[in-house]
């Protein structure tokens, strides 16, 4: 099996960037382009064994709406508790960041030590950015160390440009701490529900559809009712 660092990064054609543009164009509101984005991210990255979105709300304040894996989003949790990391990084100072081998990288020492447990190895940090306009950081998580070589990092930069430009035409000024806010208690239900019940976030996203509309109940309704109670209902409110 060849490793990902071997890859040229001339691998990554134009039938699978405008594939990539093709699919999140597709989503038909913002709460599925959110979770499209990390779903999609995930699935076209080799070696990629979780991908998270983080995105700056009014105030400056950031959180990760949309994740693909436990892994993903715990490892944001870590950044945000320790305020240092590569993604924040990102954010913060509007650059890519690598990390090859978490265990041999000698920055963000009280990230890198809670992350550790988690088994990631390797990362990658990728703004989102349009026309300068910084919008927060696609993160992409590997167990393995250099796990995420250059192909990968072509790839994850392609992909975020792409992203970038679909939020934007999907987020308008007014209604972003809204969407947040919403997607916050939805990213805590999708949480319950692969804890719970042990699906994958894909699945846990699609399970929270389904419960909506077999109960006829709004989507943040219901997530907010299993976030708060960490219980996961049937399809007639029980």
């Amino acid at each position: 099996m060849t490793d990902a660092s071997d890859e040229r990064p001339d691998q990554v054609g134009l039938e699978t960037v405008a594939e990539i543009a093709r699919r999140l164009a597709e989503a038909p509101g913002l709460d599925e382009l959110l979770h499209r984005i990390v779903v999609l991210a995930h699935e076209y990255l080799e070696g990629c064994d979780g991908v998270s979105l983080m995105l700056i709300g009014r105030g400056g304040r950031i959180s990760t709406p949309a994740y693909s894996s436990e892994v993903a989003h715990d490892s944001d949790l870590a950044q945000f508790e320790t305020n240092q990391g590569p993604c924040l990084e990102s954010i913060r100072e509007h650059h890519t960041v690598v990390i090859d081998d978490l265990e041999s990288d000698e920055r963000w020492p009280a990230y890198r030590e809670r992350v550790a447990a988690f088994g990631v190895r390797s990362m990658l940090g990728v703004r989102l950015f349009v026309q300068g306009d910084t919008m927060g950081a696609l993160n992409f998580y590997s167990s393995r160390p250099r796990g995420l070589g250059e192909r990968s990092l072509l790839l994850a930069q392609v992909f975020s440009s792409h992203a970038a430009v679909a939020l934007k035409a999907a987020i308008s000024e007014a209604g972003m701490q809204a969407a947040l806010e919403t997607r916050d208690v939805i990213g805590q239900a999708k949480g319950v529900l692969m804890a719970r019940v042990g699906l994958t976030a894909d699945d846990a996203f699609a399970r929270l559809r389904e419960l909506s509309q077999q109960r006829n109940q709004p989507v943040r309704e219901l997530a907010e009712e299993i976030a708060v109670t960490g219980a996961v209902p049937d399809a007639h409110g029980r």
